[in-house]
């Protein structure tokens, strides 16, 4: 038996295709396609593929292509701006071969090495956050924002409540979420200024069961959000604050002003 690693991982041996044909009764894989794959969606043309190429060939290949880009400085904002990473954190955290190559002899797999990264994740999170939980999502910032509304509405003593207070000054792209997850839920957003909010004559709505702000907001502003927090408190309703990580080793945690549920993107 040919035990040579291309033999072993990279498709089945030619006596087992002919073994799963006769099973099928058909005479050829491209007839198997033929019945399988339905010929309004198949290309009547061969893939321009090229010639293969070992995996130097193709470093190679990339590096060249690669060099053609050309850096230009992002001014999109909106929660996408640019950071530095120093080069021992770069070194001891990002490319530590440690989150996946670490197992166990009962687990030779990186599922260990990507547990502890993981919890290393969650309790830097919830440092920075000041909460005393903090879950490893894979969300982005809009789609846990929307999560979040949910919880809320979730929790809320009082049933019948259906409106969301948002702030104006939250990223566009996480509003644009909260409006197609709210519509179906019959949950209806209001929204407010964060400096009104701060004012001492601000009017709550009925009925409302949560408040999203945004800490710092799309035009990059820093609010102090306490006082507004306790009023929401007060109604019984949730503070929820979409915040940005790299801010918050400066700023003061979310939690310790009042927020509930903490959101995020930590892509950059």
């Amino acid at each position: 038996m040919d035990t040579s690693f291309a033999d072993r991982h990279i498709g089945p041996r030619e006596s087992d295709i002919q073994k799963m044909l006769q099973f099928l009764d058909l005479k050829s894989l491209e007839e198997l396609a033929d019945r399988v794959i339905p010929q309004k969606i198949r290309s009547e043309k061969e893939l321009q593929i090229g010639p293969g190429r070992s995996e130097a060939e193709t470093l190679q290949w990339l590096k060249k292509t690669m060099s053609q880009n050309e850096l230009k400085k992002s001014l999109i904002g909106l929660g996408y701006s640019g950071t530095h990473t120093p080069s021992p954190i770069l070194r001891n955290v990002f490319e530590n071969p440690g989150w996946y190559t670490a197992y166990t002899p009962y687990q030779a797999e990186i599922a260990q090495g990507r547990l502890e990264a993981l919890l290393n994740f969650q309790t830097m999170v919830k440092d920075l956050t000041g909460l005393e939980i903090a879950n490893a999502s894979l969300l982005d910032e809009a789609t846990a924002a929307a999560e979040a509304m949910i919880m809320a509405l979730s929790v809320s003593p009082d049933k019948d409540a259906s409106v969301c207070m948002v702030s104006k000054a939250l990223h566009p792209q996480v509003i644009e979420v909260l409006k197609t997850r709210s519509e179906p839920l019959g949950i209806t957003l209001k929204y407010f200024d964060p400096e009104d909010a701060l004012k001492a004559d601000f009017t709550f709505p009925e009925s409302f069961f949560a408040a999203i702000v945004s800490y710092p907001d799309t035009y990059g502003r820093f609010f102090d959000f306490r006082k507004f927090a306790e009023k929401t408190h007060e109604r019984k309703a949730t503070v929820v604050a979409c915040a940005d990580l790299m801010s918050l080793t400066l700023m003061t945690p979310p939690g310790e002003w009042g927020a509930d549920i903490v959101v995020g993107n930590s892509q950059r």
